[in-house]
């Protein structure tokens, strides 16, 4: 049987939304804030995975998501399980968050195939030095992934604004490869939040300016204070954390970790 680890899923305040957060990534990213960076968590199978979204969903909401976002660490790494996983969570819209790098045309065929409806692709940086000195590998393979990723599904781009790594003009540089793609697709700027000393989260005014130069090339640029696709303007600032022995618990930015 194909397994997974994983510390938590998420439900959303405020639609019936959640992530299924599974532990384990292949970039080693120099300020990543995620505890899921690492294998942690329960061993878990797709049934019992699937088993928990529900009867949480259930009982929060009343009834099943929405929407189910598959995210982590990364979320490619054992091709059968998520296979399975996406093709078993046939009673909400299937979301994957990914860095791309395994993400090749015979994958994104059998993903879309299992019901897969949206990949958000994190592009850590347009040039390829940058990229594996912050991640520890060829941003190659990502670059390819945009474009096929775009030709099979609704895809969304993300980019975090890194003020003196990844800022203004290598935003520019993605936007201008994305247009190349096509000027249509979602590029989405988040902020950066200061870890292990490198960086500090830009300005207002460095993130208004990265918006401006994006625009330049595409058509579609959204400014973000979320990486988790709460969209709707609210003053619900948590979520709900649901631990795969079924107990709850309230939590926010402030205390993801």
């Amino acid at each position: 049987m194909e397994y997974r680890y994983l510390p938590f899923i998420t439900l959303s305040e405020i639609k019936p939304r959640v992530w299924i957060t599974l532990s384990g990534c292949n970039f080693k990213c120099k300020a990543c804030f995620s505890p899921a960076r690492n294998v942690i968590g329960k061993k878990m199978g797709v049934d019992e995975l699937v088993k928990l979204v529900k009867k949480s969903s259930l009982n929060y909401y009343q009834r099943l998501p929405e929407e189910i976002i598959i995210t982590g660490g990364e979320s490619t790494l054992n091709r059968d399980f998520l296979l399975e996983l996406v093709s078993k969570l046939d009673f909400g819209d299937v979301v994957i968050e990914s860095n791309g790098f395994l993400l090749d045309e015979e994958y994104v065929d059998e993903l879309v195939k299992a019901g897969l409806k949206e990949v958000m692709l994190d592009l850590k940086a347009c040039n390829e030095d940058l990229h594996e000195w912050y991640t520890g590998f060829s941003n190659r393979p990502v670059l390819r992934s945009v474009r096929v990723t775009h030709e099979r599904t609704k895809l969304i781009v993300k980019t975090v604004y890194m003020p003196g790594i990844v800022d203004e003009s290598e935003v520019e540089n993605i936007a201008r490869f994305i247009s190349r793609v096509d000027p249509g697709i979602e590029y989405r700027i988040n902020d950066f939040k200061p870890q292990k000393g490198l960086s500090r989260t830009p300005t207002d005014q460095e993130m208004e300016k990265a918006y401006s130069v994006a625009k330049k090339h595409l058509n579609n640029v959204i400014l973000s204070r979320s990486c988790r696709k709460e969209r709707i303007a609210t003053n619900k600032k948590s979520w709900i954390t649901v631990f795969p022995n079924g107990t709850y618990k309230r939590r926010s930015l402030k205390n993801y970790k």
